[in-house]
């Protein structure tokens, strides 16, 4: 395998976390290394570590919009979807 996808990395994050396969049985079933597996699951865990953190960030300021509340200065956010979306807070 050359580079793995986002889907292969899912993947060996799944089988990991909730099959709670061996590193060492991920490697041999999808043809890498170990050392392959192991980096996988962990920019995985890293990702959502930062999606939770972009969420619970998006709740307090959706919280102090409510309030009234804006920044002194407009925020501008590049939304990663599909639409491109560009939010101004």
């Amino acid at each position: 395998m050359a580079k793995m996808t986002d889907r292969h990395k899912y993947l060996v994050y799944v089988l990991h976390k909730e099959f709670e396969y061996k590193q060492t049985d991920i490697a041999q079933l999808m043809q890498i290394s170990q050392s392959t597996v192991a980096n996988a699951y962990k920019e995985v865990c890293y990702r959502i570590t930062i999606q939770n953190l972009e969420n619970e960030l998006q709740e307090a300021r959706e919280l102090l919009s409510a309030q009234g509340l804006k920044p002194k200065s407009p925020i501008v956010y590049l939304e990663n979807d599909s639409t491109s979306t560009i939010k101004i807070y």
